[in-house]
């Protein structure tokens, strides 16, 4: 398995706009368009360094970014870590550069990891590990391909 680096950091917010407002104001970092991908029951917003284009060109992004992500519905995973946790911290997401074979790796090694499938970002896929398994942290792999 190679993890190739830190791709973003998911944050969970109750309210998108009241969200990007902070961070952007706080850190500097412009924020693109708000997103809802069609069946996600999720609003994202992508904060990223130097508002670097490549993120929605299936290309890594240049800097790890920050992904606001509020969900749409009171049953969403999203929602649910809200009501528990609070708003902060939802996941890290590493970039692999082969996702099978990461998924492989992990799961001969004991840990629990969710079957490959697409991400919400254009040519990508993504496999979870729960917080349980990875002693508290969900991480998130990603494997972008060439769009």
């Amino acid at each position: 398995m190679n993890i190739q680096r830190l791709d973003h950091l998911v944050l969970a917010v109750q309210d998108l706009d009241a969200g990007i407002e902070r961070w952007a104001d706080v850190f500097g970092l412009p924020a693109d368009p708000v997103v809802r991908p069609e069946g996600t029951h999720m609003a994202l917003a992508f904060l990223r360094p130097g508002g670097d284009p490549s993120l929605h060109s299936g290309q890594a992004a240049a800097a790890a970014f920050l992904e606001l992500v509020q969900p749409t519905t009171d049953d969403h995973r999203i929602a649910r870590h809200i009501a528990e946790r609070g708003e902060g911290m939802f996941s890290i997401s590493v970039q692999v550069d082969d996702l099978d074979a990461a998924v492989r790796h992990l799961r001969a090694r004991g840990l629990e990891v969710s079957d490959p499938e697409p991400g919400v970002l254009p040519a990508t896929r993504v496999a979870r590990i729960p917080r349980a398994t990875a002693r508290g942290v969900a991480l998130q792999l990603i494997e972008r391909r060439p769009a």
